[in-house]
């Protein structure tokens, strides 16, 4: 269905297409008939892909990316949609538009999309009050931000506010350092600021009741001494990692929009961002939970980084491209692998290329 109506929606303007995207999953949250069809289409369970992590019951490894529904409008309807979890956000304190139009560009010929939103939401007020609309059965996951304006000495205090609205709500947050569409974000990737972020986040869990777990999202353009010098910070504060954000790079890109600023996503980022969650599974001995994100299209996709090192994957930029039926067919096609290898739970998958086999 969704291969029928993709022309329609590419001859749109990407954040329109998104837009309208939006709107036709309010209508489908509002009708219980059709979020039990949404089900039918979309959703595929099985035993074998089901796994607690940091306390979390995950019923399948496949989770929805930050970025697609900004401000908790439409939980609801992608909670039907066949995702293991899904992430909402980036959420910030204000509400803020974001950067000027146009931001969004699709890179056909690359499978990828470009970005510049800039953390456009309506603030964390008005998201909680969207997402305590209803009620959920997948974990929820709340994606941080900073506000544009907030001064550059005071950012910590954006992430602890959000995190202290959400706290009663969201099974878990991600702390995202990694938007290359807010200036100087990014500087939290240097050591001496990121200790500062993390005594923030160590200080707040010390005097709050907060219990859920926190992961932090870097972007794919760390290489990789920089990313030694932060990891034992990281597994310190964090109860996870996100592999990774967008990239700034274009080598190879042969669309026509190429050339905008802004974050790049899509298939480009698969082999860098595998990269880096092999290598931050050998450095943590597979002993830190890895969420794996970027270029993840097909099932042999999802199953390389879970060998690889990740625990979880989230996809959304693969979902413009193929459609929401890609989940559920991802995750029949990783049941499906299990059993053929006479594995009997897909926590069997993690990290197996480091280890000697030959499966």
């Amino acid at each position: 269905m969704y291969q029928l109506v993709k022309p329609l929606l590419f001859k749109m303007d990407p954040e329109e297409a998104h837009g309208r995207m939006i709107k036709a999953l309010k209508f489908i949250q509002k009708h219980p008939a059709l979020l039990t069809l949404t089900n039918r289409m979309y959703n595929f369970e099985h035993p074998s892909l089901t796994q607690t992590i940091q306390g979390i019951s995950f019923p399948n490894p496949i989770g929805l990316a930050a970025g697609l529904d900004k401000s908790c409008e439409v939980p609801k309807a992608l909670q039907y949609s066949g995702f293991g979890a899904i992430e909402l956000g980036g959420i910030t304190p204000k509400p803020q538009p974001g950067n000027p139009k146009p931001r969004m560009y699709r890179l056909p010929s690359d499978y990828a999309l470009i970005n510049r939103m800039g953390f456009n939401n309506i603030g964390m007020n008005k998201a909680l009050s969207n997402l305590r609309r209803f009620s959920y059965s997948l974990p929820i996951g709340i994606n941080i931000g900073v506000n544009k304006d907030t001064p550059y000495e005071r950012r910590y205090n954006d992430y602890i506010s959000v995190l202290d609205t959400f706290k009663y709500d969201a099974t878990f947050f991600t702390i995202n350092i990694s938007s290359p569409n807010t200036a100087n974000l990014q500087n939290f990737h240097d050591k001496d600021e990121f200790s500062m972020l993390c005594k923030a986040i160590k200080d707040y869990r010390q005097e709050s009741d907060l219990t859920q777990p926190i992961f932090l999202k870097l972007t794919s353009d760390l290489d990789l001494d920089g990313f030694k010098n932060i990891l034992p910070a990281i597994t310190e504060t964090f109860d996870g990692v996100v592999l990774a954000n967008t990239t700034q790079q274009r080598e190879g890109l042969k669309s026509t929009h190429k050339n905008e600023g802004g974050g790049l996503s899509g298939r480009p980022l698969f082999e860098r961002n595998r990269e880096l969650v092999r290598w931050a599974y050998r450095q943590t001995d597979g002993q830190f939970p890895i969420i794996a994100t970027g270029g993840i299209f097909t099932a042999e996709d999802a199953i390389s980084m879970l060998r690889s090192g990740a625990s979880l994957i989230q996809i959304y930029s693969s979902l413009v491209y193929e459609g929401p039926g890609l989940t559920s067919k991802i995750n029949k096609a990783i049941a499906k692998y299990l059993r053929d290898h006479g594995y009997e739970n897909v926590s069997e998958l993690v990290g197996l290329d480091h280890k000697n086999t030959s499966n």
